[in-house]
């Protein structure tokens, strides 16, 4: 009679080790070879079936030959996703530059305000009387296709799309439909190209993250390569658009949580931002997207007021998190329409403040270049200009969460750069103001608040910091933006623009089992278990009957099989007794031998991490605990003393971090 299946059960030979066997485990495939154990000594454990590699004499040579395979893969894989990423890119700042060109150069022909480091790639010039009643449809029709193509295609798609990457990361093993991308660049492409107040950064990230998750399904990669492929693309795609090469590499890393780093991926993210950039600007040409002042002057007195605009700055940033999050909750979610009409109305309502203050159209890279360096003269400057500044930064805040919040597609890094510009750029001409002589320039001050205004909100002030400096080619301001990039991130707290943020990689999905068994690797299973006198053992003849009459009186599910010369043969657990018993008549003949599954076992000397693997490996809530030196069985450990011992581990550690130690 065949026994119950409890899944992948090993022989027990191999389950049944002493600590100076501890396991390892090995993982082929057709891409390499990882090795993973507990023993100092790799040679002392290398399966004696592994293949000779010819001319390898010793393990440091095996070892250096593995780490050159792994690295020429991944450099590869990166070049790959570089490139890609780089042409997506540019095709997307194409299309969105030729509809922009289109609808409104040709169509209402009214002339585009662009930063000094980006020009049109048509040349379009208005040439007739401008059609101003189009502004207040334009945004409304975009949002209207933006809306069908995503809630139709590709409803993960909505929103600002970098939300979509990180939540791939931690929960979908980085999966993304293949659709996604595609989808996710039209209709941000229509959305952003018909003035819809949106950024580049959330469709590009998801595009290249998206090509990323294909390449590591097609080439059948491990969730944590497909992860890494994952922000290897997003990277890629964020560092061309930009052009930041460095700081979209360490901002895919940051912004998947709010206090930490996923510093497995850097490797992966440089090598792709860094061929992606390569790639875009060997078509759009190199150089910085804004332009600055030759040289801006550092005077350490001039931090007192670097730190009180980070803090006006980070004030707006939790009213922006609100505003933003509100809109989608308590307005457009509680619309009685279609969600595809949503990003409709959200545009219309661009479109009407957009006829009255044309700063509200689209990202507002162009203004926020003006505010850095005024030489068309377009903004006032002094007291009423610190004001208009003041009051772009709120419409801008507005005019974003009407695009993006309605379920438009479009990113927020953007608009969110402008916001913190403005605000910089208010505060700086009112310093301007008061103390010409210590702040000559108000520029300065809107390049800081661009970079710790986006640290702030997203919780990735070493990116933006990075971002903000090669933005603008300028590192003269590198001790303030650091100042204000730490004030924001401090006075912004929890709130962040991005909700699919985790704190840490404790509380990531994606990292959860790796810190349980890092504390449960230095527990032996002697510290935690006692020795158990009444222990209910049967005879592999026992009949299942007799068992069952047994077990009534006893709190065990789990009940060793031993033979007559008092070896631990298997196991028998209630569940499978019962299942036996559907058939009264199999019921009555069977034996424990019968439906015994094989001996899943641990010793005092094994590590709890080891003993929490072999349970979840072989489902059972209770194993036996063998002595390493008689071979006789001396208990049985639960999977619940385990999960105990785990907290109890985890509370000392905090404890002891503290200064503190458990009563």
């Amino acid at each position: 009679m065949k026994p119950r299946s409890f899944g992948a059960i090993t022989d027990p030979r191999t389950l049944l080790r002493s600590r100076s066997e501890p396991p390892i485990e090995i993982a082929r495939d057709t891409r390499g070879l990882d090795i993973r154990g507990q023993s100092s000594s790799i040679a002392a454990r290398m399966p004696s079936n592994l293949p000779r590699l010819p001319g390898l004499h010793d393990l440091s040579a095996f070892v250096r030959l593995f780490e050159l395979r792994t690295v020429s893969r991944w450099v590869g894989i990166g070049l790959a996703v570089g490139v890609v990423s780089g042409l997506c890119a540019a095709a997307f700042f194409a299309a969105m530059d030729g509809l922009r060109s289109l609808v409104f150069v040709k169509l209402a022909q009214i002339d585009l305000l662009e930063p000094q480091g980006e020009h049109s790639l048509f040349g379009a010039v208005a040439v007739g009387e401008p059609r101003r009643w189009l502004i207040l449809l334009l945004p409304a029709i975009g949002g209207l296709i933006s809306g069908v193509i995503v809630f139709s295609l590709a409803p993960e798609a909505e929103g600002h799309g970098t939300d979509s990457l990180i939540e791939a990361f931690h929960r979908k093993g980085g999966n993304i439909r293949a659709r996604v991308p595609w989808v996710k660049a039209v209709a941000s492409v229509i959305l952003i190209g018909t003035g819809g107040s949106a950024g580049r950064e959330g469709p590009i990230a998801q595009m290249g993250a998206g090509f990323g998750s294909i390449l590591g399904g097609f080439l059948k990669l491990s969730p944590r390569e497909r992860r890494l492929l994952l922000l290897a693309g997003a990277a890629g795609g964020i560092g061309a658009i930009f052009r930041t090469p460095l700081g979209a590499a360490l901002f895919v890393v940051e912004v998947l949580y709010r206090d930490d780093f996923e510093v497995d991926g850097l490797v992966p993210t440089v090598l792709s931002s860094v061929v992606a950039y390569s790639v875009f600007t060997m078509i759009f040409g190199t150089g910085a997207i804004f332009a600055t002042a030759p040289h801006y002057d550092f005077d350490p007195r001039q931090l007192p007021f670097y730190l009180l605009m980070a803090i006006g700055a980070a004030a707006l940033g939790i009213f922006y998190v609100k505003i933003f999050y509100g809109t989608r909750d308590r307005v457009f979610a509680k619309l009685r329409l279609p969600r595809a009409i949503r990003p409709m109305i959200g545009g219309l309502g661009v479109g009407c403040l957009a006829l009255f203050i044309p700063q509200a159209l689209g990202a507002g890279y162009g203004w926020l270049q003006e505010a850095i360096v005024p030489t068309r003269g377009l903004l006032p400057t002094g007291w009423w200009g610190a004001a208009v500044l003041l009051g772009i930064a709120l419409i801008k805040v507005i005019t974003t969460s009407l695009s993006v919040s309605s379920g438009g597609s479009g990113g927020v890094f953007g608009p969110s750069i402008v916001i913190g510009g403005m605000v910089g750029g208010a505060f700086g001409l009112a310093f301007h103001e008061l103390v010409p002589g210590l702040v000559p320039d108000p520029g300065a001050f809107v390049i800081v608040g661009m970079a710790c205004f986006f640290g702030g909100v997203a919780h990735a002030p070493i990116s933006s910091l990075v971002m903000g400096c090669e933005m603008t080619a300028s590192y003269d301001l590198l001790v303030p933006i650091m100042l204000a990039e730490a004030v924001a991130v401090v006075v912004v707290g929890r709130h962040t623009l991005y909700e699919k943020q985790v704190a840490t990689r404790r509380e990531s999905p994606a990292h959860g089992g790796e810190y349980v068994l890092d504390v449960l690797q230095d527990v032996r299973v002697g510290q935690v278990f006692e020795a158990q006198s009444s222990i209910l053992t049967v005879a592999p003849s026992t009949s299942l009957e007799e068992l069952l009459r047994q077990a009534a009186a006893s709190s065990q599910v789990v009940f060793p099989v031993v033979d007559a010369g008092g070896d631990c043969t298997g196991v028998v657990t209630l569940e499978t007794v019962r299942a036996f018993f559907y058939d009264e008549a199999i019921g009555r003949l069977a034996i424990a031998a019968d439906c015994a599954a094989p001996l899943v076992s641990v010793s005092r000397d094994d590590s709890l991490a080891l003993a929490l693997k072999r349970c979840s490996a072989s489902h059972f809530p209770q194993i036996p605990v063998i002595d390493p030196d008689t071979q006789s069985l001396v208990g049985l450990l639960s999977y619940e003393e385990i999960l105990q011992s785990y907290s109890q581990e985890v509370l000392r550690r905090r404890l002891e971090a503290d200064g503190a130690s458990l009563p």
